[in-house]
């Protein structure tokens, strides 16, 4: 079996409302889907999630890659050899969700060689996974509202809330919060980088009668002292996300004091090295959650299939409903959380199926 195109299609489907985070606002979900062809007629998919302001890449970034860099690099080879393609690929800097795609797409084309789901080729079982909602960054009621709703209509009982607004403001978000979903739900916080050291430490320490469990990129990443300082005053694990998009990057903020936990997002980082940073983390005794790319139900299905495969990160709840916020879907067979858990496929690879009528629809290269 040899590669014998790797086709890269813009597309672009609106939110149910806007995005909003300390590092901007999302308004649609402006993402790339990734296929790869092969001369025996099967085709590996996954999902590049365009976040110019976060990684620098754009939906015309990343078919540009594939289509001057990667999918030449890639022609007529072995598509089951990943471990060897990743490393082919691994000259290209800054292109960590376009490789994250082809890699996702890879392994989804050796479950369908094979006939199995991507969870059992990584060795792992079929392990339900807790969701965790991602809220609105809106006035305190809001937030509690929507956190309301997700534990009537779907059982959820984990809430990451977007924070760095202001100390006042996100201190009320925090406590009406978790006025609303009671003392057992899981609540953890994201910074997107919005606060300085100093005042992550100020916001932390007023939180903290609320039960957070996490605080995801509380403050700037090159700011490696003040994180530093940061981690040993407050009362809450650190998690690395943006600052620990690579192997040598993680190993920095874990061993340097800096976190005790990771953001694992296969849309970022494929498999092959989402499986490395579990590794890492594991061997230094930090914690690895699933965290989203702002990943439709194509990037979600990959993420449930991986993290199912990994006990260690099985046992934490993972960001996979990222797509509620989607006015429509590009799978053949929709995800649903019920009673606060997605459930893997049991269909080969990763599990979903693409509706080309919906394609076609939301497409935007006009092909």
């Amino acid at each position: 079996m040899k590669i014998t195109s790797i086709e890269a299609v813009p597309f672009t489907i609106p939110y149910h409302h806007p995005i909003v985070a300390a590092s901007g606002v999302l308004n649609s979900a402006e993402h790339v889907l990734v296929r790869v062809h092969t001369d025996e007629g099967l085709v590996g998919i996954g999902e590049a999630s365009s976040r110019s302001f976060v990684y620098g890449e754009s939906q015309t970034s990343i078919v540009a890659a594939i289509q001057q860099w990667l999918e030449p690099a890639l022609l007529g080879a072995d598509p089951l050899a990943v471990e060897d393609l990743y490393e082919k690929t691994s000259w290209l800097i800054a292109n960590n969700t376009t490789r994250g795609a082809i890699d996702v797409a890879l392994h989804d084309l050796r479950g369908k060689v094979t006939g199995m789901p991507s969870w059992r080729l990584l060795g792992g079982v079929s392990t339900p996974i807790r969701v965790t909602r991602i809220l609105t960054m809106g006035e305190a009621e809001e937030a509690a509202d929507e956190a309301r709703r997700a534990v009537a209509e779907s059982g959820i009982s984990s809430f990451k809330v977007k924070v760095g607004t202001g100390l006042r403001s996100d201190v009320a978000r925090i406590a009406a919060v978790r006025e609303a979903v009671g003392d057992q739900a899981t609540i953890y916080v994201d910074a997107n980088h919005g606060w300085r050291a100093e005042e992550a430490i100020r916001a932390l320490t007023a939180m903290a009668d609320y039960g957070l469990d996490l605080v995801e990129e509380p403050s700037p990443a090159e700011d490696m002292i003040g994180r530093q300082r940061l981690a040993q005053h407050v009362p809450v694990t650190v998690m690395a996300d943006e600052s620990a998009p690579t192997v040598a990057d993680a190993a920095r903020e874990l061993t340097s004091g800096s976190a005790r936990a990771l953001s694992i997002k296969t849309t970022r980082t494929g498999f092959t090295e989402s499986a490395r940073l579990v590794a890492v983390a594991g061997a230094l005794g930090a914690r690895t959650l699933l965290g989203t790319q702002a990943d439709s139900m194509v990037g979600t299905a990959a993420s449930l299939a991986f993290g199912s495969a990994f006990r260690q990160v099985a046992c934490e709840p993972g960001e996979l409903d990222y797509f509620n916020v989607f006015t429509d879907h590009l799978v053949t067979d929709q995800l649903v959380v019920k009673e606060g858990v997605l459930i893997p496929s049991e269909l080969p690879g990763i599990g979903v199926g693409i509706d080309e009528d919906k394609l076609r629809h939301y497409r935007i290269d006009n092909r």
